[in-house]
């Protein structure tokens, strides 16, 4: 094997020879020399046996043709210089010049056989030395490829780069560079030797560099010399080498990288050791390859198990889970910077967070964050109905920054819809260095397909509740329209039979009153009578007056905040009388509606009087008046702070007869509701979280033949 001048410098150096020419030139001068001086000296007297001193060490530095010419010149400068000092040729011309002369020169042959069977050995013993080295090296990378999952992909391809730098004397920097997702950059993943290795040298666009034209060639480039080979295009800065070798990481047809080597000394690498980074650029590609295969049985693992996770979330119906479990999977399982998802207000068309990720999300959901409609990335999205992501969010003119989430470079907004239905917007955030891919689209995608079945079920059975509990309601409606209907008939039939003994009864009573010969007593006696049958006549009345077919024309404007204020001063010495303190708040805003003003007295009355009953201890009884406009009613608010509604008559309370007190007949609250439901109002009744309980009219404003 013919190694370069770097190369054969660097095994000679461990010869016990190895010295430059010229110095061993002048070893075989000195040698020579001083023969020549003894032999000048001693003349004939000189036996010359220090001549195989510089003919040995010139055959073993420079070989046997030197050696011997070496000899021959030694013993020709023997013979001149005795010639020359006038000694008598017969006196060292004999046999055994002769025979010294001729074993001088097969010292020179042999000796420089010799120098070349050592060095050859040497070089022999050097190249195993490096194969074996090779094999090891490389039998330690096949290790570690079937160990890939333990070991990990970057320490493997920093254990290619150690090894070539290693392996190749010459390679003083090593490094691999692989893609980037998107095809883009060439990134450093592994490098060995570099002190303080420039940014640009570990990150380089694809086709700049020698790097970046090799894996676009897809053919090893050795440059022998940076400073006369044309590929090589000079930055400003200073380059720190001299050679150059760089082979592409290939499998297959897929390009995955680059590995190089650098060396200060120009011309520094030889055919074999392109071959040999070739090797390591092949298990570069087989240690890629397997960590993107796991990479990719990993994800798809990591995917199957979310799609499972929302398929179970589709069975419970229960959507604010289901979304809390989306967004803290896709966080967790996907390493995503943030994940978010919106609902959208059917009224504004704006977009609601619903679900968000982390801390930043839990206090988005504090600040009840919302976006306008088409605003931001995700606004964006919803009105197109198409998905939408960047991995460069400055480039976006419509991307909305959030303080909280001040490290996000990508965004992809996702429709969770059917068809033309939009339910809401899965929002998901990256940063750097992770960017988005074509993968990342695909799953966001198939669990919006998820989400949106889900959200569609959760919206049918929501509608199918709330058309149960409208049956429901209609139902009990109808069952408590045709048991008042049932008690008015009664009562209106009991009012007309009662009335006309009740008049007879006080016809009587006036006769007897006009009787002389009662005594006081007596008088006083027959007025309380009088004075009762009266009042009695008068609830008959009231009776038959509540129970009565209506009309429109029966309605007249009637101010609530004023008729409360009659019913105030009916019961203000009854709410003295059990310390019961009155405070009312009125809506100045509130206009008079239409109404039977002395049913809705009675029926506030009630209420009232209720409530005074509800505390016998004292306490306070609050009414509010309000105007809704959205829906043009007035609304009554009456809160007290007693007992309270006992619950096993809280689900029937406005049915007859259904009390829970002693002396009550159950009625009150039944003529109340009857009511509010001629008004075509509404009645409601609930217990406050700590004390007393609260009841709730809803009445009409508009006109009476607008509502009949």
């Amino acid at each position: 094997m013919k190694f370069p001048t770097s190369q054969s410098a660097t095994i000679t150096a461990m010869k016990p020879s190895a010295k430059s020419p010229l110095t061993k030139w002048g070893i075989v001068l000195v040698l020579t020399s001083i023969h020549l001086i003894l032999l000048w000296v001693y003349r004939e007297e000189y036996a010359g046996a220090l001549s195989i001193l510089p003919v040995g060490v010139a055959s073993w530095f420079f070989g046997s043709i030197i050696g011997i010419i070496t000899a021959l010149v030694i013993l020709f400068l023997y013979f001149s210089i005795l010639y020359i000092s006038n000694v008598p040729t017969v006196l060292f011309v004999d046999t055994d010049f002769v025979l010294g002369g001729f074993v001088l020169v097969l010292i020179g042959g042999a000796i420089g056989w010799l120098s070349n069977y050592y060095h050859n050995q040497t070089e022999r013993d050097l190249e195993l030395k490096k194969q074996l080295d090779e094999a090891d090296a490389l039998s330690e990378i096949s290790i570690a490829l079937s160990q890939a999952e333990r070991v990990g992909l970057s320490n493997i391809l920093q254990l290619i780069v150690d090894s070539a730098k290693k392996l190749i004397p010459a390679a003083e920097q090593a490094v691999i560079h692989i893609l980037d997702d998107q095809k883009e950059y060439l990134i450093a993943q592994a490098a060995s030797g570099f002190q303080q290795a420039a940014q640009g040298r570990l990150q380089m666009r694809l086709g700049e560099g020698i790097a970046g034209q090799a894996i676009i060639s897809g053919d090893t480039i050795n440059i022998t010399d940076i400073n006369t080979d044309e590929r090589f295009i000079k930055s400003v800065s200073i380059s720190s080498f001299r050679s150059l070798l760089v082979t592409p990481i290939i499998s297959g047809d897929q390009k995955l990288g680059t590995i190089s080597i650098q060396s200060q000394l120009p011309n520094a690498f030889t055919s074999h050791e392109q071959d040999l980074l070739y090797a390591l650029g092949v298990q570069a590609a087989i240690a890629i390859e397997n960590a993107n295969l796991l990479e990719t049985t990993q994800q798809s693992l990591r995917e199957t198990n979310a799609l499972y996770r929302i398929n179970q979330g589709l069975v419970a119906l229960n959507t604010d889970e289901l979304l809390d479990d989306v967004v803290s999977l896709l966080q967790k399982n996907f390493g995503y910077y943030h994940v978010q998802v919106y609902i959208i207000d059917p009224k504004s068309g704006d977009l609601i967070l619903q679900a968000a990720s982390g801390e930043a999300g839990r206090k988005m959901l504090e600040q009840k964050t919302r976006l306008s409609a088409g605003q931001g990335i995700a606004g964006y999205a919803a009105e197109t109905l198409v998905p939408f992501f960047t991995n460069n969010v400055d480039e976006v003119m419509f991307f909305v920054h959030h303080p909280l989430l001040p490290e996000t470079k990508s965004e992809m907004a996702m429709p969770v819809k059917i068809g033309e239905h939009l339910f809401g917007i899965l929002d998901i955030q990256q940063a750097p260095p992770k960017t988005f891919t074509a993968r990342d689209l695909q799953l966001v995608s198939a669990i919006a397909d998820q989400l949106a079945i889900a959200l569609q079920k959760a919206e049918l059975y929501q509608e199918l509740q709330n058309s149960l509990q409208q049956e429901k309601a209609m139902r009990n409606q109808l069952i408590q329209n045709e048991r008042l209907a049932a008690i008015g008939r009664l009562l209106a039939s009991v009012s007309h039979e009662l009335n006309n003994p009740l008049q007879a009864i006080q016809n009587a009573l006036f006769l007897l009153k006009e009787e002389h010969g009662i005594t006081e007593q007596g008088k006083q006696d027959l007025n309380i009578v009088l004075a009762e049958s009266e009042r009695m006549a008068s609830m008959i009345k009231r009776l038959r007056d509540t129970y009565r077919p209506i009309r429109a024309e029966d309605f007249r404007q009637t101010q609530l905040n004023a008729l409360i204020e009659d019913v105030y001063a009916l019961v203000a010495g009854h709410l003295r009388h059990n310390q019961i303190t009155f405070e009312f708040f009125p809506d100045p805003e509130l206009q008079p509606i239409p109404a039977l003003t002395d049913q809705i007295r009675q029926a506030l009355l009630n209420l009232v009087i209720n409530a005074v009953e509800a505390m016998p201890a004292g306490g306070k009884l609050t009414v509010y008046t309000e105007f809704l406009l959205e829906t043009e009613e007035a609304l009554i608010t009456i809160i007290d702070t007693g007992k309270g509604i006992a619950t096993n008559i809280m689900d029937n309370i406005f049915e007859a007869f259904n009390t829970d007190k002693d002396k009550g007949t159950g009625l009150g609250l039944t003529i109340t509701y009857d009511i509010i439901t001629k008004h075509h109002g509404r009645i409601s009744a609930e217990n406050n979280s700590r004390l007393g309980a609260t009841f709730r009219i809803w009445l009409p404003a508009k006109e009476m033949e607008d509502i009949t």
